[in-house]
């Protein structure tokens, strides 16, 4: 598919020309998604990061929105980041829920749940991988970036 197609699960190919304008793009609008998620640029490392928000989430989320947003007040749960291949151009994308594992620690150290250590390791990183919605969610939003950013 091509790189502007509206599909969330369409795989990104873009000239390192285009990253960098989406790059700019993020560090000169704070607020470049304007739908209560956040997008942010990490000059460390060239990725970008999203968080959701209470007004924008994946379906069925069921996490509360704690984590600092870089650069803001505001407080959101981070989902996962692009981060784009110079070699290839190819856009990879991950998912990365911190706070199923912050809930499942919640759960695990008020003795909630009834998982023996080994096991809620396991849940643990099997969370943080989150599921199809997030990894929907996360295409669908950096989709919406690349249309505000590169129209």
């Amino acid at each position: 598919m091509p790189a502007n197609s509206p599909d969330p699960a369409s795989t990104w190919n873009l000239p390192e020309a285009d990253w960098d304008a989406l790059a700019a793009y993020v560090h000169s609008h704070p607020d470049a998604l304007e739908d209560g998620a956040t997008v942010r640029f990490d000059a460390d490392t060239g990725d970008l990061l999203f968080y959701a928000s209470a007004f924008c989430k994946p379906a069925g989320w069921r996490y509360p929105f704690l984590e600092p947003v870089p650069g803001t007040s505001q407080h959101g749960a981070f989902v996962g980041r692009a981060f784009h291949d110079p070699s290839t151009g190819f856009v990879h994308f991950e998912v990365i829920v911190y706070a199923a594992a912050q809930a499942l620690r919640a759960d695990y150290e008020s003795d909630v749940s009834d998982l023996d250590y080994v096991t809620y390791e396991q849940a643990v990183e099997e969370a943080v991988r989150g599921g199809p919605a997030d990894e929907d969610w996360l295409h669908a939003e950096f989709a919406r970036l690349h249309h505000r950013a590169l129209r």
